[in-house]
């Protein structure tokens, strides 16, 4: 019930302050242009990030204020809010947003117990650490990289939120700083939602996005470490499968990987349907089935994986095939 009510008040927050940000940003005219990669039509504010982000935030500081282990997740929260708010706005350097989230990684690392690795002891607790800070270096950025039509982030992380949450009780592990934190997503990204659904009147923006895969990167590389590994692979199944099979297919093409493009399956998708909502329906139910795949690999990992293995391989069978309505590739 305490979970209910903090999603609850996080998601009507979000919302009211996610409409204050459009009004400003729209009078401030800070807004995203359309060109040539872009998947809408007409300037829409960019910046709805920082509101989901700040309910986050501060219900975290409710929860951590004096306890200091939590403090090397809570502050990099931040570091990286306030970095990516100004690439939205001014923007910066690829080579300095990388340096900012790799030390947000390698601060997070912190957080978790010294005994903790994802190896299981395999190899030495250096290189299992720099794994890791590897790992959620590239989980928030793919997370970046995957915001492209409205309203697909927050499906995403209220799926992912919900998802984890419902394993953590499963499986009767967690403590109380998970489980709020993943409440306060869900939440803020509900409210959020309501103004990004298509056609959106806000967009998330870095200052969203970044943030949110780091958050939850780190939640599933804890569950993944302590808990259920084979579950925390399942639940981010299809963004890992859709940014993976298309960063492989543009590498080999020898194309820049770090230019914006609209190859994701989610993305062609869109243009031959041209329509945001019906692609983000299907990756929510999607999404749904890829929870429960998650709950069975709790005890039976191999049909766990080959539930979601097929449930993501029929989505992007799908999007492939509304694709090809497109005209152009």
């Amino acid at each position: 019930m305490l979970l209910i009510i903090i999603a609850f008040v996080a998601s009507v927050s979000s919302y009211f302050l996610t409409k204050l940000a459009c009004k400003i940003l729209s009078r401030r005219a800070q807004l995203d242009v359309p060109n040539e990669r872009s998947m809408h039509k007409v300037p829409v504010p960019r910046g709805g990030g920082l509101a989901v982000i700040f309910v986050i935030v501060s219900g975290m500081t409710l929860f951590v204020w004096g306890q200091m282990e939590y403090l090397f997740i809570l502050l990099p929260t931040i570091a990286l809010a306030m970095v990516s708010w100004f690439d939205d706005r001014m923007g910066l350097s690829a080579r300095s947003r990388l340096f900012v989230h790799v030390l947000s990684a390698l601060v997070a690392s912190f957080a978790l117990p010294y005994n903790s690795t994802i190896f299981g002891g395999l190899l030495p607790f250096w290189a299992d650490r720099a794994i890791l800070v590897v790992g959620l270096t590239w989980f928030m950025n793919l997370y970046n990289f995957m915001d492209g039509i409205d309203g697909i982030t927050g499906v995403e992380s209220v799926s992912l939120a919900i998802g984890a949450l419902l394993i953590l009780y499963l499986v009767g592990l967690g403590d109380p700083f998970l489980f709020i934190t993943l409440a306060l997503i869900a939440g803020a990204c509900i409210g959020f939602l309501l103004l990004n659904w298509h056609p959106a009147k806000i967009f998330l923006g870095d200052v969203g996005s970044v943030p949110l895969g780091f958050l939850l990167g780190f939640i599933l590389a804890k569950m993944f470490m302590q808990y259920h590994l084979w579950a925390a692979f399942i639940l981010p199944l299809y963004y890992l499968a859709d940014s993976g099979f298309t960063i492989l297919k543009r590498a080999l093409r020898k194309e820049k990987l770090w230019l914006a493009h609209r190859k994701h399956f989610y993305q062609r998708a869109t243009q031959g349907l041209e329509r945001h909502d019906h692609v983000v329906t299907r990756v929510f139910l999607a999404n749904i089935a890829l929870i429960g795949a998650a709950m069975i690999a709790v005890d039976n990992p191999l049909i766990g994986v080959i539930i979601g293995c097929i449930i993501t391989g029929i989505l992007l069978l799908w999007m492939q095939q509304s694709a090809a309505r497109c005209k152009s590739d």
